[in-house]
């Protein structure tokens, strides 16, 4: 987030020096440049989130394979011991995925956002 606003800043200063029909490009690209940022903050905050959820279940998972269940007067069965595991091994994998689909349009949007930029740079240098 402060490396695009040390970049707008800048920027900004450059536009004084555009012409009319510049402006108004350069007012939509701000807009479209501060939207697609708080596109990427919400992505960023949902990969933070199943980022978080893969890790606790990571730890569930590890913490019944890695310690014998505790005993409470009735032998656990084995095949829902085993089903457990699979299910959140299972959980482990369709959040991997999410966060990978996360990450995916996070650098798309990216992309999209560096050619705004490098068009705003471009209409700040020719006056």
């Amino acid at each position: 987030m402060r490396r695009i606003i040390v970049w707008i800043f800048p920027l900004l200063a450059l536009s004084f020096n555009a012409t009319a029909d510049d402006k108004a490009e350069l007012q939509g690209l701000f807009a479209a440049v501060s939207t697609l940022n708080q596109e990427q903050q919400a992505l960023f905050q949902q990969f933070q989130m199943l980022q978080e959820l893969r890790r606790a279940n990571d730890r569930a998972f590890y913490a019944t394979q890695l310690r014998p269940p505790q005993y409470t007067g009735e032998v656990p069965n084995y095949s829902d011991i085993i089903q457990a595991q699979r299910d959140a091994a299972r959980r482990g994998e369709e959040l991997a995925q999410q966060t990978d689909q996360l990450y995916a349009q996070y650098n798309e949007i990216g992309a999209k956002k560096t050619l705004l930029q490098q068009r705003i740079f471009e209409l700040t240098l020719s006056k």
